[in-house]
């Protein structure tokens, strides 16, 4: 079974903190992507592909609840009988999709102050 994976990142200098997968990850029905959010400054986990019903709305949007340390899932009724087709997302910032972002990978620097974030080893959370 396919999994994602969130780890704890944190800058030594400035301890900001992020949970995020530090790089493009995968779970069963969504594939995402670690990005810099250039004006909130900010990392944070956000949708390149998600598995939905063929006739669901696009984009896909985030719930009103999304908190940005929780990742993204995409939850299916159980129905065998629904058609899952991947649909392609832009990735955009979750606070406001007009803020500039940019694909960040571990190791990587922390969006505050410039130094290199530290990763925990093992990962906090699995998530599909």
């Amino acid at each position: 079974m396919v999994m994602g994976r969130t780890y704890h990142f944190e800058c030594s200098h400035c301890h900001y903190r992020a949970d995020v997968s530090g790089g493009a990850d995968s779970g069963l029905h969504c594939e995402v992507q670690t990005v810099v959010c250039r004006e909130c400054r900010e990392l944070r986990d956000v949708f390149t592909k998600v598995r939905r019903r063929a006739e669901a709305e696009l984009p896909a949007k985030f719930p009103g609840f999304f908190r940005p340390e929780i990742p993204p899932v995409i939850l299916r009724d159980g129905s065998a009988a629904l058609q899952l087709v991947w649909h392609q997302c832009r990735p955009a910032c979750p606070v406001q999709p007009e803020h500039f972002v940019a694909a960040w990978k571990d190791p990587g620097r922390c969006p505050r102050c410039g130094n290199f974030m530290e990763k925990n080893g093992a990962p906090f959370r699995r998530w599909d």
